[in-house]
């Protein structure tokens, strides 16, 4: 018996070179410092997901974080780890290592190397007996052995010369699918948006194999290169290939050109489609898009979406930026005005998370990104501190058994935090559920 122990290796990111071992109480990362991996990263939750033993195994479990825990490029909700695997929050990346420690006990049982007993006999029947006794079994099985093949030989090979249906049934199910059943979906979709200052590519494509890659060549953006990829579920694949068959593309026209807004100026968007045998090619260029060819773009740009959660990637740097800078204003704004309604903090942090979204892919970081690191962390420190003096009140009103007060106390802290999900909301849910329900037995 061996026990397995594990590290984690900081690969990229602020720690990189850092090891971290796996203790049995686990270890949460997070950009909380109460973590036990704090890492400064605006990309990460503040307890974005957690390393635990189970048994042999190390599993990593995504706690509702933001953006996602990856392993091995897929979004996980949790994972069994093995050596080698890689882990994904935010700028980090994680490497898995393992070692196995040799229980001593099972080492003292038995020498390696050490030679089978000299008087145990291993006979398969092939050589010479050394003793009589070996040598009368041998004489006395080999026959019967020899006789029990012939008769099984004999009985199949009759069988299969007398039932010709049976062969031809057999070669009937080696049959070819349909053509016609043929579903297999790959897409290639490709957007240019070109000048004399700037050149905007972004791909989407579908492989056979079912992997969605996104990329994006943005050279104004300071040379930005992205790339995203991830393996979509048959299911979801099946449904995007009715959705398809539906929208009429295959109907289209192969070209629809128009004429360019300004001189040297570029807009084209280029899309083949095949499912099986079928497959066809549309490009429009500089004008508006047909109908069809519109609705079914804007389907793959929705579902690479939401496969890889990175809709911000189709725009350019400036774009992304000036979304951001807006981010940023609303932010401001609900920060400032935190006393006139309960839910302007929440609204600022969401805020300045969106912020910091748009400007996942664009390097180098605007000048105003410092701003939104500190600005999301006071406000998270705010609300943090609101929520527990908030909290304390609503206790105190319940241990009081002051319902009325208790009942309006609830409903300021899910003011607080509208967001359902949040383990916060759902605490003084269901309290508040139980002190209204009180209240009705009080009214009778």
């Amino acid at each position: 018996m061996s026990t397995n122990t594990y590290a984690l290796i900081v690969d990229e990111g602020p720690l990189a070179g850092t090891r971290y071992g796996v203790t049995p109480a686990g270890l949460t990362l997070g950009r909380s410092s109460q973590c036990d991996i704090a890492i400064k990263d605006m990309l990460l939750s503040r307890s974005h997901c957690r390393f635990e033993l189970r048994g042999e195994e190390l599993w990593v479990v995504d706690l509702a974080s933001a953006n996602q825990t990856l392993v091995n490029k897929e979004a996980v909700d949790e994972r069994a780890l093995n050596a080698g695997d890689r882990v994904e929050v935010g700028q980090t990346t994680l490497r898995v290592e393992r070692a196995a420690a040799a229980n001593e006990s099972d080492a003292a049982g038995a020498a390696p190397g050490e030679a089978p007993a000299s008087d145990v006999v291993i006979d398969l029947g092939f050589g010479k007996a050394d003793a009589q006794g070996h040598a009368a079994k041998k004489s006395f099985m080999r026959p019967v052995i020899w006789t029990l093949g012939a008769v099984l030989v004999l009985i199949v090979g009759t069988t299969f010369i007398l039932d010709p249906a049976r062969r031809s049934n057999g070669a009937d199910t080696a049959k070819p699918v349909s053509l016609a059943q043929d579903k297999t979906l790959l897409v290639q979709y490709e957007k240019i948006e070109a000048s004399t200052d700037n050149i905007f590519r972004y791909e989407l494509s579908i492989s056979p194999a079912g992997m969605l890659t996104v990329k994006i060549d943005d050279l104004a953006g300071k040379n930005r290169h992205v790339r995203k990829e991830k393996r979509v579920e048959p299911a979801l694949l099946s449904e995007l290939v009715r959705d398809i068959e539906n929208s009429g593309f295959f109907a289209l026209d192969k070209s629809f050109t128009g004429f360019a807004a300004a001189p040297n100026q570029l807009n084209e968007w280029t899309l083949t489609v095949a499912i099986g045998p079928r497959a066809h090619t549309c490009r429009v260029t500089n004008r508006l898009e047909p109908e069809g060819f519109r609705a079914l773009r804007e389907r793959l740009e929705t579902f690479s979406k939401n496969e890889l959660g990175i809709w911000a990637i189709q725009f350019s740097a400036e774009k992304l930026t000036e979304l951001a800078r807006n981010a940023l204003g609303v932010a401001r704004k609900k920060f400032d005005e935190r006393e006139v309604k309960f839910g302007n903090l929440h609204e600022a942090i969401r805020s300045y998370h969106e912020a910091v979204f748009y400007l996942d892919t664009v390097n180098p970081k605007p000048d105003f990104y410092t701003e939104i690191v500190e600005g999301v962390e006071a406000a998270e420190d705010e609300l943090d501190k609101r929520y527990e003096e908030q909290r304390f009140q609503a206790n105190r009103a319940i241990n009081l058994q002051d319902w009325p007060t208790a009942a309006r106390e609830l409903k300021i802290l899910r003011e607080m935090i509208p967001d359902t999900a949040d383990s916060r909301n759902k605490e003084a849910t269901q309290k508040l559920i139980d002190v209204e329900g009180r209240l009705r037995k009080i009214r009778r």
